[in-house]
């Protein structure tokens, strides 16, 4: 009885997220129409409200804002202290978007939308600690601004046309299709790129996923799936080091997973060779003691130390574990990957404006363009500044284009 309850309370709240979508009406001819009401497009939008322009945001899902909640581990890592190009994987294209006050003009955004946050390590989180937070103070300062949040409506076609672009979507809480002009249009769906943009005949790179874990041939440390481990991980290519990430990670059956290894899956390929130091953070001394008194419990977990072979030769076990190597197949959960690479090719963007050179009116931002970083804050930091930078000069354009 109660599950059937809590089936029923998420039907109900389906149709009224549903029922307010459809009482939400879309201007025929605005002056910026956004695709995609996630951190990216949200950030758009409210660029281009609050320099005029009239905005819609359309979004697949019944309400905008609801990726961010599952940022962070539904904390939302805003940002990071350590903001630098060179995090991504295009650090060229991104250093010419973002400039030399990365961080500082990230921070005035997010400022701006009434929110406080602090430091762990570097990485940047609500104080609230609570994504849905973070989503609440972004559709307030979007509303604020007069942008209309038009969910439940998921866009099919971007077109051309003799006064702009136009937009044609599918709506979820009803068997119609629709369509509306506007003078610009910013591209904000995320990761994977619209069939919908395939008339417009830009360059598109081949999407695949990032930052997930890493599969690997079977080894004895597998088995103790589940278990977690501090490491110095290092990514070797045919001998030759690729990476080196340090923190927690997390034995699984197929091989690897934790944040240091998202990091490295965005180098890594089959046959490449993670070697994993499980002692770096143990000081020497405590190494020679544990040799001496015969016994490793006091510095590898028992099962791990069994595993390495500690019932036989405590030194050989602790020498193992310094050097303990896998091979990598492939990627692993791609389903939940947090990134995925790959998109709408960066060169045929102008990174001042972040407009398509070969459509006017047509600007992109966000997971859509072939741009993604490491963990720790680095892509929503991207999906911050890039939708303000492409929605502030989308609402230009469109004013220009009213003059004329």
């Amino acid at each position: 009885m109660p599950s059937h309850t809590r089936t029923e309370s998420r039907q109900q709240l389906r149709a009224r997220q549903l029922a307010r979508a459809a009482n939400t009406r879309v201007p025929d001819s605005p002056d910026v129409i956004v695709c995609g009401g996630g951190a990216a497009g949200l950030s758009a939008a409210i660029a281009a409200a609050e320099h005029g322009a009239t905005t819609v945001v359309l979004e697949r899902d019944a309400e905008c804002g609801r990726s961010i909640l599952a940022t962070g581990n539904g904390r939302c890592n805003l940002s990071n202290l350590e903001l630098s190009p060179d995090r991504y994987n295009d650090p060229s294209f991104v250093g010419d978007v973002v400039g030399e006050t990365f961080l500082e003009d990230t921070l005035s955004f997010l400022g701006g939308c009434g929110l406080a946050w602090r430091s762990e390590e570097g990485r940047l989180y609500p104080t609230s600690n609570r994504a849905d937070s973070v989503r609440s103070v972004l559709l307030a300062r979007a509303r604020r601004a007069g942008a209309v949040l038009a969910g439940a409506r998921d866009v099919r076609r971007v077109e051309r046309t003799s006064r702009g672009l136009s937009v044609t979507w599918d709506e979820s809480f009803s068997d119609r299709s629709a369509t509306a002009e506007a003078r610009s249009v910013v591209v904000a769906t995320g990761g994977g790129v619209m069939a919908a943009l395939s008339g417009l005949k830009l360059d598109l790179k081949p999407t695949s996923p990032v930052l997930c874990p890493l599969a690997c041939e079977k080894a004895p440390v597998l088995a103790l799936d589940g278990r977690r481990v501090r490491a110095e991980v290092t990514l070797l290519r045919q001998g030759t080091v690729l990476a080196r990430e340090a923190g927690e990670v997390l034995l699984r059956g197929y091989g690897l997973s934790g944040i240091v290894l998202f990091d490295l899956s965005r180098l890594a390929l089959p046959g490449d060779v993670l070697s994993l130091d499980l002692l770096a953070d143990v000081p020497d001394d405590a190494v020679r003691r544990a040799i001496e008194l015969n016994t490793a419990d006091g510095i590898l977990d028992p099962e791990l130390a069994r595993v390495l072979g500690a019932q036989t030769s405590v030194a050989a076990a602790l020498e193992g574990a310094r050097r303990v190597r896998l091979t990598v197949t492939g990627l692993a959960e791609t389903d939940r990957a947090q990134v995925m690479r790959g998109g709408l090719a960066n060169r045929q963007f102008d990174p001042r404006t972040l407009g398509a050179r070969s459509v006017p009116g047509l600007f992109a931002c966000g997971e859509v363009l072939d741009v993604d970083g490491a963990c720790g804050g680095f892509n929503l930091s991207w999906a911050w500044r890039s939708g303000e930078i492409a929605g502030t000069a989308a609402a230009v354009r469109a004013r220009e284009e009213k003059v004329r």
